[in-house]
Formats: C-alpha cells, sequence, structure tokens
C-alpha cells in the first residue's frame, strides 16, 4: 500500500475530530435540553408556558442534531449559529432549568460554524445562562451572577483560543507539505537536468570526439590523397561506433566500466585506466608516459581523468595546429593526473567561451566532471603552447 501523504493525514484527523466533536456536542445537547425541559415541565405542569417550552426544547435538540450531523463539513451561513442561540436563549429564559444546555451548546457551535459567529453567538448564550441561573436558585448573591459570567467566559476563551491554535498548526502543517512539495518538484528538476548534463558530457568527450578526430583526418586524406589517413578516419569512425555503444550499455550503470569505455581490456580498474589513457594518446600519436607507481583509483573518478584526457587530446589535435603532444600519467601518494601537453598556438583561458554548435563546450564540461569527484582542472596556455593538468584526489576530500 503506498503511503498516506502527510497533508491527507492531517486532513482526516482534523475531519475526524470535527466530526466526534460535533457529535458529541449535539448529543450532549439533546441530553442536556431534554433534562432541562422535562425538569421544567414536572415542577411547572398546566402553567401557560409550559408548551412553549417543550416545544423550544424539542426544537433546539432537533436543530442541533442537524447542524452537528446536515452541515459537517459545509460551510455553514451566519443564520445558523444565530438561530441556534435565539433558540437557546428563548428556551433559558422561558425555562430556567435549561440553562446548562449552553455548554455543550458552545462546543457544537464552534465545531461546525465560523470563528466570528460562533464565538458571538456563544457569548450572547453564556450572558443569557448566567442570568438565569440565579431565578433557577432563587439566590440574590451577586456572587453568583459573577461567578456565571466568568465561569463562561473562560470556557468560552479556552475553546476559542484552542481552535485557533488548531487552526494554525494545520496552516503551517500545509505550508510545510506544500514547501516539500516544491521541494521534491525542485530536486526532480535537478536531477533531471544533471542526468542531462551527464548524458551530453558523455556525447561529448566519446562520440563526438571520435566523429570529429575522423572528420578532421578525412579531411587531411582529401588534401593529400594520403591512403593511410583515409584509414586512420575509417579506424575513427569505427570508434566512435564503439563509443556509442559503449555509451548507450553505459548509462544505466553506476560506474560504467573504464576499459570498455575507452576499449582498452585490463585486469582492473588501474590497469583499465592506464591502457586507455594509452590508446586515447596513441589515437592522436600523442606521447605517452607513466610517473610513479600507478594508485588504485575508483572507476567515477578514472572516468573523470579519461574524459579530460580524450578531450585535451582531441582539443590538440583538432584546433591547437600542435606538432608536438605528449600525455602524461602522473601518480602520488594522495592524487592522480593527466597532464597533456601541445606546442600548438595557446588561447586565453580566462576568456569566456560560449557553447555552440560548433563547439565551446570541452572545458566547461571537463571542469564540471571534474568537481563533481572532488577534482581539479588547471590551464596554462600561451604562444608557444598549452599544459592541461587534471588532478583527482585517492580519497574523499
Amino acid at each position: 500500500m503506498p503511503p498516506v501523504p502527510p497533508s491527507s493525514s492531517w486532513h482526516g484527523l482534523g475531519r475526524l475530530l470535527s466530526r466526534r466533536a460535533s457529535t458529541l456536542a449535539a448529543a450532549a445537547l439533546a441530553l442536556v435540553t431534554a433534562v432541562g425541559t422535562l425538569r421544567y415541565h414536572q415542577y411547572h405542569a398546566g402553567e401557560p408556558l409550559q408548551v412553549v417550552a417543550v416545544t423550544l426544547g424539542v426544537a433546539l435538540i432537533a436543530a442541533g442534531s442537524a447542524n452537528a450531523v446536515v452541515l459537517l463539513g459545509r460551510p455553514v451561513p451566519v443564520a445558523v449559529p444565530l438561530g441556534l442561540t435565539l433558540l437557546a436563549v428563548v428556551l433559558v429564559v422561558v425555562a430556567p432549568s435549561a440553562a446548562w444546555s449552553v455548554v455543550p451548546l458552545v462546543v457544537l457551535l464552534q465545531t461546525t460554524a465560523r470563528v466570528v459567529p460562533a464565538t458571538l453567538a456563544s457569548a450572547a448564550a453564556i450572558v443569557v445562562a448566567a442570568v438565569s441561573v440565579p431565578r433557577l436558585t432563587g439566590s440574590d448573591d451577586p456572587g453568583l451572577l459573577v461567578g456565571c459570567l466568568l465561569s463562561g467566559s473562560v470556557f468560552l476563551a479556552a475553546i476559542v483560543v484552542s481552535r485557533v491554535a488548531l487552526h494554525e498548526r494545520s496552516r503551517t502543517v500545509r505550508q510545510l507539505v506544500a514547501t516539500r512539495a516544491r521541494l521534491v518538484a525542485s530536486e526532480r528538476r535537478a536531477g533531471a537536468l544533471e542526468a542531462r548534463q551527464h548524458v551530453a558530457a558523455e556525447l561529448h568527450d566519446t562520440v563526438v570526439q571520435s566523429v570529429a578526430g575522423a572528420l578532421f583526418l578525412t579531411e587531411a586524406a582529401e588534401r593529400s590523397g594520403d591512403d593511410a589517413l583515409a584509414q586512420q578516419a575509417r579506424r575513427a569512425l569505427r570508434s566512435a561506433v564503439v563509443d556509442t555503444r559503449a555509451l548507450v550499455d553505459g548509462l544505466g550503470a553506476d560506474h560504467p566500466d573504464v576499459g570498455e569505455s575507452a576499449n582498452g581490456a585490463a585486469d582492473g580498474p588501474t590497469d583499465s585506466l592506464t591502457a586507455a589513457l594509452s590508446t586515447a594518446a596513441e589515437r592522436v600519436g600523442a606521447r605517452w608516459s607513466v610517473v610513479g607507481e600507478p594508485q588504485t583509483v575508483t572507476p567515477i573518478r578514472a572516468m573523470a581523468l579519461l574524459r579530460s584526457a580524450q578531450g585535451a587530446l582531441g582539443n590538440a589535435e583538432r584546433h591547437a595546429g600542435a606538432a608536438s603532444i605528449s600525455l602524461e600519467f602522473r601518480n602520488r601518494d594522495d592524487s592522480v593526473a593527466v597532464v597533456v601537453r601541445d606546442d600548438g598556438r595557446g588561447f586565453d583561458p580566462s576568456l569566456p567561451v560560449t557553447p555552440g554548435p560548433t563547439g565551446g563546450h570541452g572545458l566547461t564540461m571537463m571542469r564540471r566532471r571534474l568537481e563533481a569527484v572532488g577534482g581539479t582542472l588547471d590551464i596554462r596556455s600561451g604562444p608557444d603552447g598549452t599544459v592541461l593538468r587534471a588532478t583527482v584526489p585517492l580519497e574523499e576530500p
């Protein structure tokens, strides 16, 4: 069974409590009114107001029950609490023994009607009941009247304060639920954006790089008529197909295998990264070297390093016009890094690059991918070439 949303739980609990309170109040009103009316009938049989008192008692019981059952959960017109109060006031004036019916009447009004009309009607009923109690007891003591007024006022104030507090709490809960819903929606949008950025980065660093390299070789082969360049272009296109298939297979995996993604075959993550970097360097004719004892790198960090190296090598091959490119895999005790150098025309890394259909995505995606795993990207470029260093830590930062 799916979990019940908090808003539904609170709303259902509020309806249940309101229904029970109004039902109990209506039952208490009927009981107390019946007792008071019967008492008046017993002691005032044959008097002219006897029939009036009994009629008013029956009418108050019927109206209170209808208010609790028929109008529960619906907007209550102002005439309803005013009508109930009028019946109760007239009954109490005629039959003071029914004065105690005001107590459940106040509860019934506060659980069914809006707070302002319910409070005004309750206050009027309490005043009339307080005045009628000395008549019922036959006492002239003003303290009895004052005591009844104070007791009724405290009772009414307690109910109103509790009602307002419950309303505020319900409103706070609704606001919290709405805020939570907005946060969930925001997290979903952020997750979708992150997924799109991940797919875009994978496409750029694999398929786009391979196809762009093949295009570069094809254009060179057309200019020179060199069959060797044409063969390299065909190999690059085949590599693009393999990369595309690997990308499709790896999108559903938490940590794609580095070796498979780079067409490298090795025994473990570290060897796989080394083999993949070597393959990437070989594709562009770059010098390849390893410094230090290879460290164990988590698959996601290894992938970030590999994609950074592939992107930097592709940029150096296609855009720098370099005569010499090198790739160095550096291993330290606390981090590993790839360093790509070229002697081509440099660029100003501080200038903003506007991504577009012709490019401009590479460095942004590279930096974003490295930062996601706690890594850094350092670029130094000038007229004599470019040095790009991508570093990731071995431990969590």
